[in-house]
């Protein structure tokens, strides 16, 4: 089957087993059967439907079990080195997107805020190193690489004809992927920067290690009462939102992150044609004959899926 369709199906099945094990645990089961699931529901929507899913799904699916498909998947989803030089430059704009991020997250935030959706308070984290290192483990290091595996090897081979239109995709259905209205701005920030760092490397795995960072730097935030040094972060924090100064630097800085991260990955892109890792025609510009994506009926189906999930989210947060 092509990659179009194959890996239109494959992220079908992806989207409809996590919706299912998340419906699971909104309903309680975890009360009905007396345990915590959060670590089972975490290790089943990252490893099985975000790994094992996915990987056996384009092998049989788009690949047709073949031992030759099973032997290219890797190259095919991205999982190749990444050269020294675009290594360099995603360091570079790592803490640039990080800040941005963190800004449309707290921006969108405190819109929701304002409408009367109920945020919820943040929950007291056990601050002791078996729960630290938990949670790095599980919010940070798998999500990297299940939900990176995914969304930017797998969809970005699926859509790769529609050409540059694969990263706003891909960025998309990340954020939608998550089905927390919450999450929104952010997600689809971070997912736009990732897939178009993926996009001109020719490689998943820098973005794995921002998407990485990003969450670790999340994580280690809760813990500054275990290790004080990690309050430096909540307190830069504070200050940033919270003082007159602190506004005008982080206006400065967002300015400043958006355009390196724009040079950046415009030179990133233009050294990918120049070395034949792209085609030199514009970005947006799909291959002749790739299906149009407003005809694309699985995009349109998993888009539905991930908009109804953020409308619930969205109506929750009022009741």
């Amino acid at each position: 089957m092509k990659p179009r369709c194959g890996g239109g199906v494959v992220y079908f099945l992806v989207i409809a087993m996590t919706l299912v094990v998340r419906i699971s645990q909104y309903v309680g089961i975890d009360d009905a059967l007396g345990i915590d699931i959060g670590i089972i529901f975490t290790l089943s929507v990252q490893i099985g439907c975000f790994g094992l899913l996915p990987v056996l799904g384009w092998w049989i699916i788009v690949g047709g079990a073949r031992k030759d498909a099973l032997r290219t998947l890797p190259r095919t989803f991205g999982i190749v080195k990444c050269s020294k030089r675009d290594l360099g430059r995603v360091l570079v704009i790592t803490l640039p997107a990080l800040l941005l991020t963190g800004l449309a997250a707290n921006a969108w935030y405190n819109f929701l805020s304002l409408t009367g959706f109920d945020t919820g308070g943040s929950s007291s984290t056990v601050q002791t190193v078996p729960s630290l290192i938990s949670d790095i483990v599980l919010s940070a290091v798998l999500p990297a690489v299940f939900e990176e595996l995914v969304h930017r090897g797998k969809l970005i081979a699926t859509y790769r004809d529609s050409g540059g239109k694969a990263v706003l995709v891909s960025a998309l259905l990340f954020a939608l992927m998550h089905q927390n209205i919450l999450q929104l701005a952010h997600t689809l920030l971070l997912g736009a920067v990732l897939a178009a760092v993926v996009w001109c490397s020719g490689s998943v795995l820098p973005a794995m290690l921002v998407h990485f960072f990003n969450n670790f730097v999340s994580v280690i935030s809760g813990y500054d009462g275990l290790v004080p040094v990690f309050g430096v972060i909540g307190d830069a924090t504070s200050w940033l939102y919270g003082t007159v100064p602190g506004m005008a630097v982080l206006c400065v800085l967002a300015v400043a992150s958006a355009l390196l991260i724009a040079v950046v990955l415009r030179r990133m892109r233009y050294d990918a044609v120049r070395e034949g890792r792209l085609p030199a025609a514009p970005f947006f510009s799909a291959a002749e004959g790739a299906l149009p994506l407003h005809r694309d009926v699985l995009l349109w189906t998993v888009t539905g899926i991930g908009v109804a999930a953020m409308l619930f989210s969205l109506s929750w947060g009022y009741l």
